[in-house]
C-alpha cells in the first residue's frame, strides 16, 4: 500500500526505511508500520507510522498515517478510506 507515501512532506533526496511491523487487536485487524525518514546521507530526519485497520465486521479499511519531525512535531497526520 504506497497510496500513503503520497500524504508525506519529503525534502529532496529524503526517503522512506522501514524499521518495524506489528499488528494489535483482538483478531490482529490493525497493521501498524514504522519508518524513518532518512535523507540521502542516511541520516535520520524524522518517522512516519502507519495503520491499516480492517473492521472485523464489514471488512471496511481505514488507512491513517502520521509523520513527524526529530523533535516530535506533527507533520501529517490523516486518515482515510481507500
Amino acid at each position: 500500500m504506497s497510496e500513503w507515501k503520497s500524504k508525506l512532506v519529503l525534502r529532496d533526496g529524503e526517503t522512506t526505511k522501514h524499521i518495524a511491523s506489528k499488528t494489535k487487536g483482538f483478531v490482529g485487524e490493525t497493521d501498524i508500520d514504522t519508518y524513518d525518514i532518512v535523507d540521502s546521507h542516511g541520516q535520520r530526519n524524522g518517522t512516519v507510522t502507519v495503520e491499516v485497520h480492517t473492521a472485523v465486521r464489514g471488512f471496511k479499511k481505514t488507512i491513517s498515517v502520521e509523520q513527524r519531525d526529530m523533535t516530535g512535531a506533527i507533520i501529517v497526520d490523516e486518515t482515510w478510506n481507500p
